[in-house]
């Protein structure tokens, strides 16, 4: 086990260190962006080979463990939702700048630091960092909460490496609670995750996170509708730490947020509350600036939750067109695996599965793993689509047609989920999700409005192109 995880996080795993800072292979996945996938490979084409075994551990908990963590949770959640009421019922002002200063603003959040009254004797170092955020971002709360929800270990995976570039592995180690007709989004799990940095902070040991996290809606006593979002630390003798002579050194994050909307309005009201130690003895500004990146991770929520409606929209129009000629492909069936739960795996499995998830994200460099895949992908599902011929057909959306200048350098480009043209005011880039990490493609106009309009319920399989 020792030689699974002695390794440097600072260099290449193929051992090129021209490049200074980290560099993982699952790094390197997020960045390699396309521009159009063909449905033709989509429908062909096998789908890509996870290099880590799919199966999530499942940790076995007593009873009274389980209703341990459910109280856990209500707590925070019950203790941050009276916080709330009352910053909203002294107007949303900012705090005291004795007790609170502020660390960072972004648009409409600004996030704050708790100044303790007694300073320690060494401020160059800080365990931990005590923040709370608020301010309001533009969308909806049902969003807000779609776009982190993850009940397997593929969505899990999916939706990490969409909100944090640095994801490398994940597990969802046990789901308490599901989502109900009621309320969809309710769930109460526990997961394990382990990434190469946190927000800006490039790190030489790896991090690892083993939380609780619990989501859903509520009715306040005053009758008005909430979100809340809880991610908090817990400890467990079938997930522990790392061992002392690996990379990988286990963080503490608390995090709670609660999200209201009123009616009729676009704009989502956030308050959240927060801590974050990293661990390592990391200078102050490292764990402040974590803390930031913690909370503006909320921002990013929306950002995730439009990319899986857009990739709704993209399944749902790629069966249309596979229907169409008629070879019997639908979209449940080109994503019927992401909805089956797996068993067999057990909590004494839990150590060996994050030995395991660590050793296979370290052998394999980006080059290597995307050249052994070309071999064996001919042609892939995300591969760009031949060259075509230069074409006066108007944009589909203005209904503007190219100009001879355009037809020498060609600004019109085909949307990646309609294949209809559109020309460089009517489409622009989105992330949408994949196996492999976020996929980007040109998207027109009508259909980001379109998918927009989508009915979305977090029960349902997540939507992720192969």
């Amino acid at each position: 086990m020792r030689a699974a995880h002695n390794r440097r996080a600072a260099t290449h795993p193929n051992g090129d260190n021209d490049n200074n800072g980290p560099a993982d292979a699952y790094l390197q996945l997020g960045k390699r962006h396309l521009t159009v996938f063909e449905e033709q490979e989509i429908c062909s084409a096998p789908l890509p080979t996870r290099r880590h075994n799919a199966l999530s551990p499942t940790l076995q908990l007593r009873h009274d463990e389980v209703e341990a963590f459910r109280n856990l949770a209500h707590r925070i959640v019950a203790s941050t939702l009276m916080q709330e009421r009352d910053f909203r019922h002294l107007g949303c002002r900012e705090p005291d700048e004795k007790q609170w200063k502020l660390l960072k603003r972004r648009e409409d959040l600004s996030v704050w630091k708790h100044v303790p009254r007694h300073k320690p004797l060494d401020k160059s170092s800080s365990a931990s960092c005590n923040v709370r955020c608020s301010g309001t971002l533009e969308g909806s709360m049902d969003d807000m909460l779609y776009g982190t929800h993850s009940k397997t270990r593929d969505e899990m995976h999916a939706t990490a490496a969409y909100l944090h570039s640095s994801h490398m592995d994940c597990a969802v180690l046990n789901v308490l609670d599901r989502g109900s007709t009621e309320d969809p989004f309710r769930q109460l799990a526990l997961k394990w995750s382990v990434a190469e940095a946190f927000g800006d902070a490039r790190l030489v040991n790896h991090r690892d996170w083993f939380n609780i996290e619990s989501t859903g809606t509520g009715v306040d006593v005053s009758g008005q509708r909430y979100g809340y979002f809880l991610a908090h630390h817990v400890d467990h003798a079938g997930c522990p730490p790392m061992p002392d002579h690996s990379d990988v050194i286990r963080g503490k994050m608390a995090m709670c947020c609660i999200y209201r909307q009123d009616a009729g309005s676009k704009v989502v009201h956030v308050y959240a509350r927060g801590s974050i130690d990293l661990g390592g003895g990391l200078p102050a500004f490292i764990t402040s600036s974590a803390s930031c990146a913690m909370m503006f991770s909320m921002a990013v929520s929306m950002d995730s939750a439009a990319g899986k409606r857009l990739t709704k929209l993209a399944l749902l129009r790629l069966a249309e067109r596979a229907k169409e000629r008629d070879e019997g492909h639908t979209e449940t069936e080109v994503q019927a695996d992401f909805g089956r739960s797996h068993a067999g795996l057990t909590t004494s499995s839990v150590r060996d599965f994050l030995s395991a998830s660590m050793v296979s994200s370290s052998m394999v460099s980006s080059s290597t793993y995307f050249a052994a895949d070309a071999k064996n992908r001919s042609p892939g599902p995300l591969q760009p689509p031949p060259p075509s011929r230069v074409s006066r057909n108007p944009c589909h959306v203005c209904d503007k047609k190219p100009t001879t200048l355009t037809l020498v350098r060609p600004a019109y480009r085909q949307c990646g989920i309609c294949r209809e043209r559109a020309c460089s005011k009517c489409n622009v880039k989105r992330k949408l999700f994949g196996r492999r990490g976020p996929v980007t493609v040109m998207c027109c106009k009508i259909c980001i409005l379109q998918s927009k309009r989508l009915s979305i319920d977090p029960r349902e399989p997540c939507p992720i192109l192969p």
